[in-house]
């Protein structure tokens, strides 16, 4: 994790549990799933991984409001829940700073607490900038990182796996309680330069190599199919970047698979995993099958 400062505290976000009043007060680990609204889905994405994200709260309209995390999102990808009503979308964010139940800090006892928040499109991480003036923001800045600095060594534990891995094995599979319910999907909407990928496949089209970086399959020969799958080598949740053709990978969906899954303690490479399929194949053969 990168070293924050008072200054890239820049956004705040209202976050409720209708059916508690409590919301993501119950962490165990350091990542998790930050939902959004459903009407918000275009704005998820406004908050840079380098953003700090406050989050505010309060069980009822009658109760004060009160903040309880700083936030970060880890990546640029959008989690779908279809299961969710009305907050089907999020991101996974890290915790900077958590308070707890304990330790909620008065949202109205701060600089934030005089500030016009009316007519705001809450449930988006809205800018600071978009609700007072920069000398404001500053002080601001510097009130809530020293207001959350004990809780900046908080008691959650490292997820644990990285999450990637998580992501793979575990937002694509169907979930359901109970056999005859209907079950839910959770998986992954990257945001990405979709014009890229059809680029890199028309060339590979147009040049006869419309087949498997890794292993040399193709739909093409098999199937008689124009289809392969786009895999970035630099992955997309280590932050925002410039992508060029050649920083993007055609595979099969078994090669993709594995180059989002640990192999021996880390992701391999589309060099790593090419040369584990040629010595695989070289043992085969040797055996006569």
């Amino acid at each position: 994790m990168k070293e924050f400062t008072p200054k890239d505290i820049t956004r705040i976000k209202n976050v409720s549990n209708g059916e508690t009043g409590k919301a993501y007060l119950d962490l165990k680990e350091t990542k998790f799933i930050l939902h959004f609204p459903d009407k918000r889905k275009s704005s998820i994405l406004d908050s840079k991984t380098n953003e700090i994200v406050i989050l505010y709260q309060r069980a009822s309209k009658t109760e004060p409001r009160f903040l309880t995390h700083l936030v970060r999102a880890i990546d640029n990808e959008i989690i779908e829940e279809n299961a969710r009503n009305n907050f089907k979308f999020g991101r996974i964010f890290e915790i900077i700073a958590y308070t707890g139940e304990e330790n909620k800090i008065n949202f109205e006892r701060t600089g934030l607490g005089n500030l016009d928040f009316r007519n705001r499109g809450w449930g988006n991480a809205e800018n600071l900038d978009n609700i007072t003036d920069s000398k404001t923001i500053v002080d601001i800045q510097i009130e809530i990182w020293n207001l959350f600095k004990p809780f900046i060594n908080h008691d959650l534990e490292e997820n644990i796996d990285v999450y990637q891995t998580f992501l793979n094995d575990e937002l694509d599979q169907d979930f359901g309680s109970k056999e005859g319910k209907e079950l839910y999907r959770k998986h992954r909407i990257r945001e990405r330069d979709s014009s890229l990928t059809f680029k890199k496949k028309q060339f590979a089209i147009k040049n006869g190599k419309l087949e498997c970086e890794v292993c040399k399959f193709s739909f093409q020969n098999i199937y008689e199919q124009d289809y392969i799958e786009c895999h970035h080598k630099v992955p997309i949740f280590k932050g925002e970047r410039i992508t060029k053709l050649e920083d993007l990978a055609l595979v099969c969906s078994n090669c993709h698979r594995m180059l989002h899954r640990k192999i021996d303690g880390d992701f391999l490479s589309i060099e790593q995993l090419a040369d584990r399929v040629k010595t695989r194949y070289n043992g085969v053969a040797r055996l006569g099958f």
